[in-house]
């Protein structure tokens, strides 16, 4: 049973993350619109100032998303059992 419910938490949080910084990465094509980016890794390519103060704020919100999944999952796997 603990195996189950370990394999239920693991493609929870499995889930959760790829959706959840595709949807964030979606939302940033969304706030810059038409306006020409280029993104190599964690670098962006742009001459436009607001793309990349648009790219700051996402890639703190994906960074701050990573690390509340992180440590959500030491939560609810320390309260297995």
């Amino acid at each position: 049973m603990i195996a189950f419910t370990y394999a239920v938490i693991a493609i929870t949080f499995i889930v959760l993350g790829i959706g959840g910084i595709m949807y964030l990465d979606h939302r940033f094509s969304l706030s810059v619109g038409d306006r020409p980016f280029a993104i190599k890794g964690r670098r962006i390519e742009t001459d436009d100032p607001f793309v990349r103060s648009q790219f700051k704020k996402f890639y703190a919100i994906r960074v701050a998303y990573s690390l509340f999944l992180l440590v959500m999952l030491f939560v609810v796997v320390s309260h297995v059992g």
